[in-house]
């Protein structure tokens, strides 16, 4: 128990021991004998931050005003704890101060000024009460609340401490009734601030002055705790015609790979993606793109900040010198950004603005939403061909257009015929990550079996939103290589889609009512695609279940080939077994001709429906057409409707994590009259009369 008693307050015994170190030096003073009076600037962030820079420019120029020049009769040092950028998590922080402190204990500046509110929190807070002035500015939390976690004013009007500074009022029921003047009907408007101390602080700034100024617009505050949230946030803005203008604030989002996005990265990306009028915080992000409003001069702030220093270094106690909120406001306007959006501001507000820009940031033209689309074979082969048909449809319902308001890219890996090797599978799902990688989409869809083994997994948790479809491999074996779901009904990562999950027993009982005899099924496939031996051995093993239920299937067996002269020579076999009633060649996909090279499907059904004599079926509709029998499957462009309707809901920023991945809703059945009389088999009418298509005559030439 004493053990644990000595380490309870590691953070007290280490600021004792820094406060004693202080005590020993002699007392901080205005223009100590044999130096120039020292400055010392603690800075929360980067030197180049949106914040520290102009605020910075403005203490200096300020110090000037007063006499007080850089080099000639003050010195000015800086410590940038650069909490936005490189050192973000809480102890991180806490560390960045401690630091600060040890270059307070070691400088004895006269002055100590901390500049927004990581740098308030964590040096200023310990120096109250010691023998060194402080000043801060920047401060989004109110001074009051600082003030209940440790004593260090009486009252804004006369402090009593060491410590006097610059509150950083925002104005915003300025800038709403400023942005109500631009955009006619406004009537709601969103605030987005991040998740940082920073973040928090701001936030109950906005609800404190909303609360005390009325206003009759609506708003939200939204706070974004990651890059891949906050992008979310945008697209919901855009699509919510209730929305009619947003606030920008969020300035540190974390990214899925790690690093930091803030700054200039984060309103480029906002300026290229957002479709509805922003309110700028500031000068310095109106100057890279936001369209303006009242806006914080840091500046002025930093100038005012200096006539506080500038009183203490002439020997007035900053316990005698008021706390102020920010006395300067400033009308800003981003014109180039006016002109993009298709606003146009009143004269008059132009005319009262303090700064009008004329120009963006490099790289910061609206930029259509980009969806990259992952083929597994080439255009209009297997599945993903249907699949994207009836997405696009969908996506035009809902007013999304390739080229209009949305582009689409395409990569089509081509392994059914091109590419069948797993090393050239395995490259072409490399060359897909690559595009990935070049083309930097918004929205990724990954289409059949191939491509989604081998694209999806390191796609996973990324911060782009992924979607699949037409997997006939249920997504628990792909969950099982890379986790991308909590749960079908509830994902919760960065993954959803449609499967194209077959109802095995409806097919085998459909085909069983066509040919009422059957009591052993053989199931072909080949052994080129992995998935096609997983999809045979699911059914196998449900039919197996099945029969213990009195399903009329006695026998079920599933065989693999790998080449075409070994599909050959096993159906002859099948053929000739009097103990085999039907034969279902279900995925002859692949197959390897004597010489080495991959036999066009289309040339393999036509050998096989001119061959087999035993019936037999299929789990895919649509080849039904080319000469298969029958078929009870999903409907593959109603699937693709599906699929269009979850991106549709991506697209207007929900979040992916919370789309349920579903199964297939459409199927029907298929049959093949003409491989029907081939075989002597009569198709029941009832069976005919619900079938969703029948086909008259066999098309093997068209299979691809």
């Amino acid at each position: 128990m004493r053990m644990r008693a000595r380490h309870r307050f590691p953070f007290l015994l280490s600021f004792l021991a820094w406060a004693v170190c202080l005590a020993v030096l002699p007392p901080a003073g205005p223009g100590r004998a044999g130096r120039l009076p020292l400055v010392l600037v603690v800075h929360s962030y980067d030197p180049g931050n949106l914040a520290s820079e102009p605020e910075d420019k403005g203490l200096v120029q300020g110090l000037a005003r007063h006499g007080f020049i850089d080099g000639k009769s003050v010195d000015i040092r800086r410590f940038y704890m650069d909490t936005k950028r490189k050192y973000t998590s809480p102890e991180q922080i806490r560390a960045r101060g401690r630091e600060a402190l040890k270059l307070v204990a070691s400088l004895r500046p006269d002055v100590v000024v901390t500049m927004d509110d990581n740098a308030i929190r964590t040096v200023m807070m310990p120096l109250v009460d010691t023998d060194i002035p402080v000043v801060f500015s920047g401060m989004n939390n109110q001074p009051e609340l600082y003030n209940r976690s440790r004593e260090f004013m009486d009252s804004r009007e006369q402090p009593g401490h060491n410590v006097t500074g610059v509150h950083e009022r925002l104005y915003i029921d300025k800038s709403l009734q400023l942005m109500k003047e631009i955009v006619p009907g406004l009537k709601r408007v969103v605030f987005i601030v991040d998740d940082s101390p920073t973040g928090y602080a701001i936030k109950r700034q906005i609800q404190e002055e909303l609360f005390n100024n009325e206003t009759d617009i609506l708003y939200s505050i939204w706070q974004a705790e990651s890059f891949a949230q906050y992008k979310r946030f945008i697209l919901r803005i855009n699509s919510d015609p209730g929305i009619g203008a947003y606030y920008p604030v969020a300035v540190r989002l974390p990214a899925a790979d790690g690093s930091m996005v803030t700054g200039e990265d984060l309103f480029r990306w906002t300026l290229r993606h957002g479709r509805k009028p922003g309110m700028a915080v500031n000068y310095v992000v109106s100057r890279m793109g936001i369209l303006g409003g009242v806006s914080v001069n840091f500046v002025s702030m930093g100038e005012q900040t200096a006539d506080k220093v500038a009183g203490i270094l002439r020997g007035t106690p900053a316990g005698e010198i008021r706390i102020e909120d920010t006395a300067d406001y400033a009308i800003v306007f981003n014109m180039a950004r006016a002109r993009q959006l298709g606003i146009a501001i009143p004269t008059d507000l132009l005319a009262a603005a303090d700064e009008v820009y004329e120009k963006m940031l490099p790289g910061t033209m609206l930029k259509k939403l980009h969806l990259l689309i992952v083929h597994s074979y080439g255009k209009g082969v297997g599945s993903g061909g249907s699949i994207e048909r009836g997405m696009l449809d969908e996506l035009k319902k809902n007013n999304w257009f390739e080229d209009r308001n949305l582009t689409i890219s395409r990569f089509y890996m081509e392994t059914r015929q091109k590419y069948t090797t797993s090393r050239q599978i395995r490259i072409q799902a490399r060359e897909a990550l690559g595009a990935v990688k070049c083309l930097d989409p918004d929205v990724i869809v990954i289409l059949d079996d191939p491509a989604v083994s081998g694209v999806l997994p390191p796609l996973v948790g990324s911060d782009v939103p992924v979607l699949f479809g037409g997997i006939n491999v249920r997504p628990e074996v792909y969950n099982r290589i890379k986790p991308f779901m909590d749960s079908r009904r509830r994902p919760g990562g960065n993954v959803t889609g449609v499967t194209e999950e077959v109802d095995y027993v409806k097919t085998l009982e459909t085909a069983h009512e066509i040919v009422p005899a059957a009591r052993r099924v053989v199931v072909v496939t080949s052994e080129a695609e992995p998935w096609l031996k997983t999809v045979t051995e699911d059914f196998v093993q449900v039919v197996r279940q099945c029969r213990k239920k009195d399903c009329p299937i006695v026998s079920i067996e599933a065989r693999h080939v790998a080449t075409f002269a070994g599909l050959q020579s096993l159906i002859r076999k099948l053929d000739a077994d009097p103990g085999v009633d039907m034969v279902a060649v279900t995925g002859p996909l692949g197959l390897r001709n004597d010489d080495g090279t991959v036999r066009p499907m289309a040339d393999t059904l036509t050998w096989l429906f001119a061959h087999q004599t035993k019936p037999g079926f299929t789990f895919f509709t649509d080849w039904v057409r080319y000469g298969y029998l029958v078929s009870a499957g999903i409907d593959l462009e109603a699937s693709g409707h599906q699929l269009g309707r979850q991106l549709v809901r991506v697209l207007k920023g929900e979040d992916v994590g919370e789309i349920p991945i579903e199964k297939p809703a459409e199927s029907y059945i298929a049959i093949n009259l003409a491989r029907a009389r081939q075989l002597g088999i009569r198709v029941p009418v009832d069976i005919l009369e619900a079938a969703g298509r029948v086909y008259e005559q066999m098309e093997p030439g068209r299979a691809q």
